[in-house]
């Protein structure tokens, strides 16, 4: 599905890098936020992602912004992470963060 500024969704994920080091992506609009706990980045790329969003309908800016191509690497995390997930089905959280229908959201959380 390609996103607009009426509808889609976005994929985040936040995987360790290194003891103490935490990458949060968002596949779709092409973010990266880094921390020090899962906690923290995750809050980060959730907030990131969404006034990201957020922007772009304010702005009225072209929709290409919400359909990003990923790289490469960020890509193969994700999948890493899906395996994790489906191996040990653990975090919670990420059937949360991983879909956001725009207008839902959005309404609730940024007023838009």
């Amino acid at each position: 599905m390609r996103n607009t500024k009426k509808r889609g969704q976005f994929t985040t994920f936040v995987y360790q890098e290194k003891p103490n080091h935490y990458i949060g992506v968002c596949l779709e609009f092409d973010l990266i936020e880094e921390g020090g706990n899962t906690q923290e980045v995750m809050n980060q790329i959730k907030e990131a992602s969404l006034g990201y969003l957020k922007t772009v309908i304010k702005n009225k800016l072209s929709d290409d912004l919400l359909n990003k191509k990923p790289s490469e690497k960020y890509l193969k995390k994700y999948k890493e992470f899906l395996e994790l997930k489906r191996k040990k089905s653990l975090i919670p959280w990420e059937d949360f963060l991983r879909t956001c229908l725009y207008p839902q959201v959005f309404r609730e959380k940024c007023d838009v």
